[in-house]
């Protein structure tokens, strides 16, 4: 039960609509039965859903019905449909991902962990292909692209109809306009699309600008998380949806506890982190961004991040502890084993998950269903 770990099912060599259009690339994955999870007494509620396990997949991977179906049959009972927004969305050309020529710990094969702090460091891509899933470390640049809105019903639909018993689907969206109104009616009109299309879950990503006040990213204003976020609320309240904010890194521990007071407050039901670390990825030799000129930041995924990753979920479980609060919480960010699972959830996630993980290790769900007892 091993993938070779130069066959992505992601081809980045290929663009994402040739991804989308013709992945997942799986050919030699053969189907593996559970062993556990059979007896749904056991099921655990999530959100209002029952979910065979808590193992999922975050926003990014699940381009499609197609690939959310892959997943699904691969072990992970609740993965994200990739973000989308209110009109058709060209994103970055290729390249999208390359891998990165990161150092080892010394005396050891894992790769060097990042902090929270590490954040705007520069680091250099390579060609060099890992040798273990320990060493596994990526930069991606999408521009968040998204299919027009007719296409999204009917697969967002489709993606619904291939959920089994325990299972179910996150649908992910975001804002996009050029002024703080239009910016807030945009994530009103691309929620409204989601719910359509039948969404159980909703998620709605705070890691994009702030057009809103032009500060960073939302996730960093606790006042627009909750501006926006109520709003949603309301959207979603009358058809019985719950809404998921996902968020990235913090430095400020203040801050942070504010933005999940705001987001309680805002009737948020559960907070999704992190994202990924943004660094500057550049030449070796040259210093010329790797990804192209328009794109020297972009985001560090993979086994470095875990650390990050981790920190973030014990740092949240304990602020929803201190507030006394009903927030759940969703881990993921340097899952790329099976025994990684464990690490979030031990650490206070309610669901852990996969995304680069899966693209290198379609397996890596399954080896966790089947070690269980």
């Amino acid at each position: 039960m091993e993938w070779p770990i130069n066959k992505p099912i992601y081809d980045i060599n290929k663009s994402w609509e040739d991804n989308l259009e013709n992945g997942p690339f799986v050919d030699g994955f053969k189907k593996i039965e559970r062993t556990n999870n059979k007896d749904s007494s056991k099921y655990i509620d999530f959100l209002g859903q029952k979910l065979a396990s808590p193992i999922g997949v975050p926003a990014g991977p699940l381009l499609n019905s197609q690939w959310v179906k892959f997943a699904l049959e691969a072990g992970f009972d609740l993965p994200t449909y990739k973000t989308i927004r209110s009109h058709e969305h060209f994103g970055h050309p290729v390249p999208n991902v390359m891998y990165l020529d990161l150092e080892n710990n010394e005396n050891d094969r894992d790769v060097k962990q990042f902090s929270k702090s590490d954040s705007g460091s520069i680091l250099h891509a390579t060609q060099k292909i890992p040798t273990t899933m320990d060493q596994l470390a990526i930069t991606n640049s999408f521009g968040m692209p998204s299919m027009g809105k007719e296409y999204l019903y009917k697969d967002i639909a489709l993606a619904h109809s291939y959920l089994g018993d325990g299972q179910s689907m996150i649908v992910s969206i975001t804002g996009t306009a050029s002024s703080a109104h239009d910016f807030l009616q945009d994530f009103v009109d691309t929620v409204r699309i989601a719910c359509d299309a039948g969404a159980k879950i909703v998620e709605v990503n705070y890691s994009c600008p702030n057009v809103v006040t032009g500060e960073g990213q939302i996730y960093h204003n606790p006042d627009a998380v909750y501006e926006i976020s109520s709003t949603l609320v309301k959207e979603l309240s009358s058809k019985n949806i719950p809404l998921i904010i996902k968020v990235g890194v913090m430095d400020d521990l203040e801050k942070m506890e504010r933005l999940f007071q705001q987001a309680e407050r805002a009737g948020v039901a559960a907070i999704a982190g992190i994202n990924t670390l943004s660094m500057k990825v550049t030449d070796k030799v040259t210093g010329e961004p790797s990804l192209g000129a328009s794109r020297l930041t972009s985001g560090v995924c993979g086994a470095p991040i875990r650390s990050a990753a981790l920190d973030w979920v014990s740092t949240a479980s304990s602020i929803i502890k201190k507030q006394n609060s009903k927030l759940k919480l969703l881990g993921c960010g340097g899952i790329v084993k099976p025994e990684h699972f464990d690490d979030f959830l031990n650490s206070g996630a309610d669901i852990a998950m996969s995304a680069t993980g899966l693209m290198w290790d379609p397996y890596i769900a399954m080896k966790w269903h089947n070690n269980k007892k």
